[in-house]
């Protein structure tokens, strides 16, 4: 088909509180939720929305990291075992939706990442087909701090998270009781 492919974060988590070893239905997910941008150019290099057929063969998975690029994905505590650092939606599929100006475009959003300590790390997200192969291609958050739950402040609702859930993402950074 020869395409060509971007992703791009378009919204960037500030900030987290670790879950630690509570029970995971207690987490706090990152905030702002995490929404990574599809890019597609066709042989003609002309910016073009991928066919259903293609979206659906297409996954992005994320992976956690220091801001050097360490990888931050487990670690081993105390009894020695090793457990995982992230937690929530790892992967996800592309979602067809409106940016802000009404264009269509194609998204992958991530709404309940959490971490499980305390630190400061950076998402990396690679998009792939779910037949395997190389990725298509990979991109980075921008650093950002999980803290410990008595200094964590959850960041209002962003404007881009209140737009995409207007459209259909349950669960998308707005808390229940204003859906």
């Amino acid at each position: 088909m020869n395409r060509t492919y971007r992703i791009t974060p378009i919204q960037h988590p500030d900030r987290g509180a670790p879950f630690a070893y509570r029970p995971l239905l207690s987490r706090l997910p990152l905030a702002p939720p995490l929404i990574i941008q599809l890019d597609t150019w066709d042989r003609n290099d002309e910016l073009v929305i991928p066919t259903e057929e293609e979206l659906s063969s297409m996954i992005c998975h994320l992976t956690l990291e220091t801001p050097s690029g360490e990888n931050a994905s487990y670690v081993r505590v105390a009894n020695n075992d090793v457990v995982p650092m992230l937690y929530g939606t790892l992967v996800t599929t592309p979602k067809q939706m409106l940016d802000t100006t009404g264009a269509p475009g194609v998204y992958f959003c991530f709404p309940d990442i959490s971490v499980r300590f305390i630190g400061r790390f950076r998402l990396k997200a690679y998009v792939t087909r779910l037949n395997g192969g190389a990725a298509l291609d990979s991109c980075y958050t921008e650093p950002f701090d999980v803290v410990p739950e008595a200094q964590y402040v959850e960041p209002p609702v962003t404007d881009l998270t209140q737009h995409f859930h207007s459209q259909g993402l349950v669960n998308f950074g707005i808390p229940a009781s204003d859906w």
